[in-house]
């Protein structure tokens, strides 16, 4: 009888030893494989510890594969899955033993984002990162480690490789069950020990190449303002050569501390519901009406149900485009990253969107107001404080969530000498002082009030031409809050404009009425 099992092809004997030993809650390598090697010589010979195709099976069956091999190939993976468990299980084995000294534990950070960049629908890796304790260890690590430094830099935290990497992983361990689940305190104290990084633009600002810059291709960092805290923005964290499989090397950049900061701060603030007067309450109940602009009970109600923070997504990786950029080639081709600012793609932003904001925090925020009497706001008089003091605050004080409601339409063009001037600076969005537009059939015309030039630009929609959209060399954003939402919480209108190699998209958000106006950054392929 056991001849005839060893008669079976040594892939078909490999596949059936996993099954049979392999727990679904593994830790390490399975222990035992060495007691079925010595049952025989052709069992030592077909499950021998050195077989590179048996550490691919060990590898297929703990993690998820479908990611490493649409970016290096079967064979690469093959060839580097016994090293890679092993770096893997010594990571695991950091977090689940809370070993915060480890001289490991920066690459044992690294490995734990790029499993959650490689997480398949299978959720192996998650499942196996969440199992070791890992939010447990980063709540852990940010109470402890995450102002280590700070004394000596006016007690702000330091936005260093390590504290990125572990705010970027609490971000991507959690979930609106784990943050339901702690307790007011602790929300509490995670967003007291995030709010450096959400609200102090001057020292965090959440782009990788300076905003002033539209033309990337010629960017050196340069410094286009300064205050007590130095130049702004600060020297970015330069990108690094990381291990990404096996001993397969990796550039990658830093994780953005403010960008991963923000996520979480907002997702522990959208746990405190707002409060709908009684008045509201009462007119829901009755079915009346109200008579005057405002928001109504269905119009808090919605904000609350909807403009919530989405967590993190899987699969965390697009398998169409890596699998169509591995091709023929020998070298690895990574394609697209975690959070990584990317080339933008035109299309992602036309559509309705909706969320929250708390604060603007950009340094040419008093310059877009158009009412004097704003200047005075709470939070501006902080904000000025902040930039102007060399010692970090004890507190962030701070304005409750307010909707932030947008229905965005893309414009772009493909000839060069169409494009709109482009401004110095952001404080128009990129675009020329006095810029606006009037909707054609197609498109969009555009000028400014001292008629200095006038162009068109096509309209994105449904139907236009792929090929078109490829070509585009500048597109603007034009937008407005639609009129349900306008009567509730005021009309606004926004336009813009795209950094196309990067996806740094930058809107200027302006009251109808004129009582002021603010500029909102973000990337649109984050």
């Amino acid at each position: 009888m056991l001849e005839r099992l060893f008669d079976a092809a040594p892939e078909v004997l490999r596949r059936i030893a996993l099954f049979t030993v392999f727990d679904a809650e593994i830790s390490g390598p399975p222990r035992d494989f060495l007691n079925l090697t010595l049952v025989c010589r052709a069992a030592h010979r077909i499950l021998s510890l050195n077989s590179a195709p048996l550490y691919a099976d060990v590898f297929a069956q703990t993690f998820d594969i479908r990611g490493p091999i649409c970016r290096l190939g079967e064979r690469a993976v093959r060839e580097n899955a016994k090293l890679e468990l092993k770096r893997r299980f010594t990571a695991l084995n950091i977090f689940r033993k809370g070993e915060l000294d480890d001289f490991r534990l920066t690459d044992a950070f690294w490995t734990a984002y790029m499993m959650f960049e490689d997480a398949d629908t299978g959720q192996k890796n998650t499942k196996h990162l969440l199992g070791s304790g890992l939010l447990v260890f980063l709540d852990k690590f940010l109470q402890k480690r995450l102002y280590r430094g700070s004394q000596t830099n006016n007690g702000w935290p330091i936005p260093n490789e390590q504290n990125s990497l572990a705010v970027a992983l609490f971000w991507l361990s959690s979930s609106h069950r784990s943050v339901n689940l702690e307790s007011v305190e602790v929300r509490a104290d995670v967003e007291r020990l995030l709010k450096p990084f959400v609200f102090a633009a001057f020292r965090y600002p959440i782009f990788s190449t300076a905003e002033s810059c539209f033309d990337i291709a010629t960017f050196t960092h340069q410094a286009t303002s300064s205050s007590v805290h130095g130049p702004y923005p600060p020297p970015p964290l330069l990108p690094r050569d990381v291990t990404y499989f096996g001993d397969i090397p990796r550039t990658m950049r830093v994780p953005s501390i403010s960008l991963f900061s923000a996520l979480s701060f907002f997702a522990r603030q959208e746990t405190i519901c707002p409060q709908i007067p009684p008045h509201l309450q009462e007119q829901h109940r009755k079915s009346v009406q109200s008579p005057n602009l405002g928001p109504t009970f269905d119009d808090i109600k919605h904000f609350a149900d909807h403009c919530r923070t989405n967590f993190a997504h899987f699969p965390g990786f697009d398998a169409s485009v890596l699998r169509g950029s591995v091709g023929a080639s020998s070298r690895p081709t990574f394609g697209p990253t975690l959070a990584e600012s990317m080339p933008y793609k035109l299309g992602t932003l036309t559509g309705n969107w909706q969320g929250s904001y708390i604060a603007s925090h950009c340094l040419e925020f008093t310059a877009l107001l158009s009412d004097a009497s704003l200047l005075q706001h709470p939070f501006l008089e902080d904000y000025k404080s902040w930039l102007g003091t060399l010692t970090a605050p004890p507190v962030f004080p701070t304005t409750g969530r307010f909707p932030l409601y947008m229905s965005l339409q893309e414009h772009f063009t493909r000839d060069p000498d169409a494009m709109i001037p482009r401004a110095e600076g952001t404080t128009n969005a990129w675009l020329p002082a006095g810029f606006n537009w009037v909707q054609r059939e197609n498109g969009i015309e555009v000028f400014d009030e001292k008629g200095s030039f006038r162009t068109f630009y096509n309209t994105v929609r449904g139907r236009t031409n792929p090929v078109e959209l490829r070509d585009a060399v500048d597109v603007i954003i034009t937008g407005q809050t639609d009129e349900k939402r306008a009567a509730a919480w005021g009309a606004y209108r926004m336009y813009g404009r795209i950094r196309l190699a990067d996806g740094l998209i930058v809107l200027a958000w302006e009251a109808v009425n004129g009582t002021g106006a603010a500029l909102i950054r973000g990337y649109g392929n984050a």
